[in-house]
């Protein structure tokens, strides 16, 4: 199997596993919205940078990101007892704001779109 293919089956498996670890079976009330959006895998399955959102605007990033740290461990030991690799990898996460700005470039071209109609209306 290449590596390559190999990558990408990890990648699917723990975006899977961590979409089901985060969205329920954490304690912490900071991580209760929170929303995989995605799983980039090292080439050599070490590393797995982990892509976030979340929904509830009185947690901020930082204390996201910091209570994701936290509940690393616990992550780490359920993905080796589910997914049965020889070597689980380090879990790195990043806030993904993507959706936000994909939301604020919809929201400016309705506005524009908005605009247009206004100024074509005699």
């Amino acid at each position: 199997m290449s590596s390559e293919i190999r990558q990408q089956r990890v990648a699917g498996l723990l975006f899977e596993e961590l979409s089901i670890l985060l969205s329920g079976e954490l304690q912490d009330p900071k991580i209760s919205l929170v929303k995989v959006t995605g799983v980039q895998v090292s080439k050599d399955l070490r590393n797995v940078r982990i892509f976030v959102s979340h929904e509830d605007e009185s947690v901020t990033r930082r204390e996201l990101l910091q209570a994701l740290q936290r509940a690393t461990p616990f992550l780490r030991r359920q993905l080796a007892e589910r997914l049965g690799l020889r070597a689980v990898p380090d879990l790195l996460f990043a806030y993904d704001d993507l959706p936000e700005k994909a939301a604020r470039v919809d929201d400016l071209l309705r506005q524009l779109a908005a605009e247009r109609q206004q100024t074509q209306i005699p």
